[in-house]
């Protein structure tokens, strides 16, 4: 059975079309979806002393997501301002993560024991931490999963690619050419698997020799909300389950990737990363 440690985020996305808030946040949807998917999952993150910080703990809780190495602060959850046009989430702004804007998870030597119990560490640049940490996790001997999202150009890919394993970038911008040329810069840098997702067009992987690609199976999409987080977690946990975290062969790489694929589409068939909705304030509009 794999072993996921998630460090970073939590938030609520409040969509305003719906007057509906879902639990959410890169790390938080990553610690759920390993534990949908059997997996021993962890959570490190921070959580205030609001409603919605009160609700995501109990949802963690509800999954058993061992949330032993969190902190508690004074203050609000984080939150996303959201609207889906076409089943594609749309982002309208937020309030910088709440908390975890505030107070960034600084790993201590107890959390670095604590997580070489588990396969793999997931993060990402939602999480607010900073470089010097991820160096923490690779000095340490911590395999480490970061979603970059869609920053191609930014100093985080020459401060942080040096210590992951796995790369992950949104790529939907981006022509295929310059997709593959972005995975392969990356991986020069030191991760062993640089992937892209594409949306529609689904995702593509460099192993540092070749490419793969894989095609989201035909469904109708509900809401992208979390699709790139259930693609990470599926791959991740296929690849631990079954190739002690390092598939090698196409016909490895390629069932980690179909796997992953279709988990990330059944992802998009119900609102919300997890689901979960919460009922909004009645007076609550765009201004959050």
């Amino acid at each position: 059975m794999s072993r996921i440690a998630c460090v970073g985020l939590n938030v609520v996305d409040k969509y305003i079309h719906q007057q509906l808030a879902y639990p959410g946040g890169n790390e938080f949807n990553v610690s759920i979806f390993a534990s949908w998917l059997k997996a021993d999952s962890a959570f490190i993150g921070c959580f205030g002393n609001d409603f919605f910080s009160g609700f995501n703990h109990a949802v963690l809780s509800f999954y058993h997501v061992d949330t032993t190495r969190c902190r508690y602060y004074q203050g609000d959850c984080g939150y996303a301002l959201v609207n889906l046009v076409d089943g594609d989430r749309v982002f309208l702004g937020g309030n910088n993560g709440g908390v975890t804007g505030l107070h960034p998870v600084v790993l201590d030597e107890n959390d670095l024991a604590y997580l070489k119990g588990y396969d793999v560490a997931v993060s990402d640049r939602a999480s607010r931490m900073k470089a010097s940490e991820f160096t923490k996790l690779l000095q340490a001997g911590i395999p480490l999963a970061y979603d970059f999202s869609d920053i191609t150009d930014d100093q985080a890919l020459s401060d942080v690619a040096p210590s992951c394993k796995y790369a992950f970038f949104s790529c939907s911008h981006l022509s295929v050419p310059e997709t593959e040329k972005l995975l392969k810069t990356i991986c020069s840098l030191g991760p062993s698997y640089a992937f892209a997702s594409r949306g529609g067009d689904g995702a593509i992987l460099f192993n540092g020799q070749n490419f793969y690609s894989v095609k989201p199976p035909e469904q109708k999409i509900v809401d992208t909300m979390g699709a790139g987080d259930s693609f990470l977690t599926a791959f991740l946990v296929r690849s631990f389950d079954l190739y002690a975290g390092n598939p090698k062969s196409e016909a490895e790489i390629m069932d980690c990737m179909r796997f992953a694929s279709d988990f990330a589409t059944h992802n998009c068939s119900f609102y919300g990363s997890v689901g979960h909705p919460m009922p909004l304030p009645a007076a609550f509009d765009a201004r959050g």
